[in-house]
């Protein structure tokens, strides 16, 4: 979300038409508890109670009124009831996925089961998605969790798909792009997954393909790239976890990379292996197209929409689709890496520029 906010501003100063301000939740309890569950129940009190009380005076001290509110995470529609409260204004909000709100209500098997509390976030928020003007969606797929959820969103909501481009960051070195990465990306032979540990990432069907494919391609001294946290519990099995033991330095998990970094993991992968179960957009397929990194993946989110026959696609609960697709790709002897052309920064932000004067001008 803070890469989502950057893009939206980044290029504001070349609209004079329109003033943007961004505003968010700063800590103040979370400062002082900073370990445990103490410092989880003392973020939210700094998102849920003090935050809307800033958000009040940001309305009410204004010399010159507010046209416009862009919520761009759904998980924050819960300010929308108070903004209505106060204030007349246009709210847009965008809807990265559903995933949390459909857990909470049971719609996946697979998924953990979510806490009271957690049940109760989620219909919070299901409940505060109502007071919307407008939805931007990231891919049909959660325009059509949307509209299931909020039948009279079909008429107010789009699909915007996010920014992705292959060009270097500014904000880092790009004289020193393997900073962070502890291996030589030109000669190591690795596969590349791009997340977090949650259940619908897949992450375990990534591990069991890799050393299936490491046990067969013996002479490959294939690694596996997982750029988050190391393999968790709750993805592993005995053979997994015996098979992880016994070959120690097979999986390296990297953390905090930057962009540049990242933009070289891509570059030299052997390919991305990606089968998450339910997507709202899918940005690491979409950052390795770019790249012309080969991908691997589930027909979800934005991906099969915007990589075509880019990608090859599985299906996330056969595990022999993954397995067959990652040793085919690590046998060919194909060379030419293909670049896919995606919808840029610019191409994302001038639509979500084109919608606020849109409401605007109701």
């Amino acid at each position: 979300m803070l890469r989502f906010g950057e893009l939206l501003i980044s290029n504001k100063n070349d609209h004079p038409n329109l003033e943007i301000k961004e505003i968010y939740p700063t800590s103040v309890f979370r400062n002082v508890c900073l370990y445990g569950k103490l410092s989880k129940w003392a973020s939210y009190i700094d998102k849920y109670l003090l935050f809307p009380k800033r958000l009040k005076t940001e309305f009410l001290l204004r010399n010159d009124p507010v046209h416009l509110v862009h919520i761009i995470d759904h998980s924050n529609a819960i300010y929308l009831p108070k903004l209505s409260r106060i204030s007349r204004v246009k709210k847009i909000v965008t809807c990265h996925d559903l995933i949390a709100i459909r857990a909470a209500k049971g719609d996946f098997t697979q998924a953990p089961k979510t806490s009271k509390s957690g049940k109760l976030l989620q219909n919070w928020i299901s409940n505060s998605l109502h007071h919307a003007d407008y939805y931007a969606c990231d891919s049909r797929q959660t325009m059509e969790d949307l509209k299931k959820l909020i039948p009279l969103s079909e008429e107010k909501s789009s699909v915007f798909h996010l920014g992705t481009e292959a060009g270097l960051s500014s904000n880092s070195d790009k004289k020193d792009l393997s900073e962070f990465i502890p291996f030589d990306t030109n000669t190591t032979n690795y596969l590349l997954h791009v997340g977090s540990a949650a259940w619908y990432k897949n992450r375990k069907a990534v591990i069991r393909c890799f050393m299936n494919a490491h046990k067969i391609l013996t002479r490959s001294n294939l690694k596996l790239v997982l750029v988050g946290p190391k393999p968790q519990k709750e993805e592993l099995d005995d053979e997994l976890s015996n098979w992880i033991k016994s070959n120690p330095n097979a999986i390296q998990s990297l953390h905090n990379l930057s962009e540049n970094s990242l933009a070289e993991l891509y570059n030299f992968a052997k390919g991305l292996v990606y089968p998450s179960f339910i997507e709202g957009f899918g940005w690491p397929p979409l950052e390795a197209a770019v790249r012309g990194c080969p991908v691997i993946t589930t027909r979800t989110g934005a991906i099969a929409d915007l990589l075509g026959n880019y990608a090859k696609y599985v299906e996330a609960k056969k595990q022999s689709t993954i397995d067959q697709s990652v040793q085919e790709l690590l046998r060919s002897t194909e060379s030419k890496r293909n670049i896919m052309s995606l919808p840029t920064h610019e191409d994302c932000r001038r639509r979500y520029y084109n919608l606020y004067q849109k409401m605007v001008d109701k």
